[in-house]
């Protein structure tokens, strides 16, 4: 059951992302450029799928942040981004009907990527991966952002394929 755990606890961890609540039409008033700190990520709907050497395990789980530190600055002309800090991810899983906790700290990515707002669609590019955001908020002082995750990942060396699926909510505060 340990490992069972470790490898769905690998796959959210993995898969962690920004974004929040979609609970109004979207708000985009205000620049995206300057430095954000985040005050809220969260996942109450999250699902894995891991099948290791042909058995399949299943597992929801939904997690929360905590000691955010996390600031995420955004420039213009070029449109780059990078973020620092971390924030602590507090985890419950739900395997074969056992709850298990998990306590860890998200660093943030080291290095810069670049981004892009169609609408109501926030565009990131970091080392070759993209991410779509869904802005539910973007105002002089508040960016909402809403994240659909539907990741996969194989490792045929273990044997391994992880489907992770979750709606992800991010809340950041202008600096």
């Amino acid at each position: 059951m340990k490992n069972q755990f470790k490898l769905c606890l690998f796959g959210i961890l993995f898969f962690t992302a920004a974004s929040c609540n979609k609970d109004e039409d979207p708000v985009t008033n205000g620049s995206i450029v300057g430095q954000w700190r985040m005050t809220d990520i969260h996942s109450n709907n999250g699902v894995l799928e891991t099948t290791i050497g042909g058995e399949t395990i299943n597992a929801t789980y939904s997690f929360h942040g905590t000691d955010y530190n996390t600031i995420t600055t955004f420039t213009e002309n070029p449109n780059e981004f990078s973020s620092t800090g971390s924030y602590t991810s507090l985890t419950d899983f739900v395997i074969q009907g056992q709850t298990e906790h998990d306590t860890s700290v998200v660093d943030a990515f080291a290095g810069t990527g670049t981004w892009s707002i169609n609408g109501t669609k926030l565009t990131q590019i970091f080392s070759g991966d993209t991410s779509i955001f869904d802005i539910l908020e973007l105002s002089g002082s508040k960016l909402r952002l809403q994240a659909n995750i539907d990741e996969t990942v194989e490792d045929s060396t273990f044997d391994i394929f992880i489907h992770d699926r979750a709606t992800v909510f991010s809340t950041f505060e202008k600096q």
